[in-house]
């Protein structure tokens, strides 16, 4: 039995989401279907067992309607195989930026591929020298969920505090040259970035 997100994979997390937020199923039919997920069973299995038995199966289960916690990032990941460096944010390519950024609009159900853009195998750079899409696959079947989380949210908080900056710096300049409809929409925008901050 996984009984901790750092025994979940990225894949499995997606699976677990899907069943939480299914808002067609009762809490016993998603208890079920998380029981059987993490026991590695079809929920016949898990129907078919004695209630003695399944009651700390879903105790355990019921655990993974609590988020998982974002782990703190590394310089280097161990992950099926591959030895993944983090690229630091002075040695981001603007493909990696680019990537990142569109990958980062549906976070949810792109972390792998957004994994794959900060974590390059040692001595190669980024899409280059190996096979990307091996790499997505791996990250999605054998990382775990805080790991994940950690990296991707460490990069977002990064990439918004970019953008703050470059807002700010926008502000000013067209206060300085008196373009107030543009200096509003600039306001605005570092308004709903600092609050995005606040939220991470």
């Amino acid at each position: 039995m996984k009984e901790a997100w750092n025994y979940i994979s990225l894949d499995e997390f997606a699976k677990i989401r899907a069943i939480v937020n299914d808002s067609g199923r009762s809490s016993e039919e998603k208890q079920i279907s998380l029981a059987a997920l993490l026991q590695g069973v079809d929920e016949d299995t898990i129907l078919n067992l004695p209630l003695a038995q399944v009651q700390p199966i879903f105790a355990r289960a019921m655990e993974l309607n609590e988020p998982p916690q974002k782990a703190r990032p590394k310089k280097v990941y161990q992950v099926a195989g591959w030895t993944l460096c983090l690229t630091e944010g002075k040695d981001i390519s603007v493909a990696q930026w680019v990537d990142f950024q569109n990958y980062g609009k549906d976070m949810d159900n792109h972390l792998a591929d957004m994994l794959s853009v900060v974590l390059v195998p040692k001595g190669k750079t980024y899409n280059e020298g190996y096979d990307i899409d091996k790499l997505k696959v791996d990250l999605g079947a054998c990382m775990s969920v805080p790991e994940a989380l950690g990296v991707c949210f460490f990069f977002r908080r990064k990439w918004l505090k970019s953008m703050r900056r470059t807002l700010n710096f926008l502000v000013g300049w067209t206060t300085l040259k008196g373009h107030k409809e543009l200096r509003k929409k600039a306001m605005k925008l570092q308004r709903e970035v600092s609050d995005m901050l606040h939220s991470l």
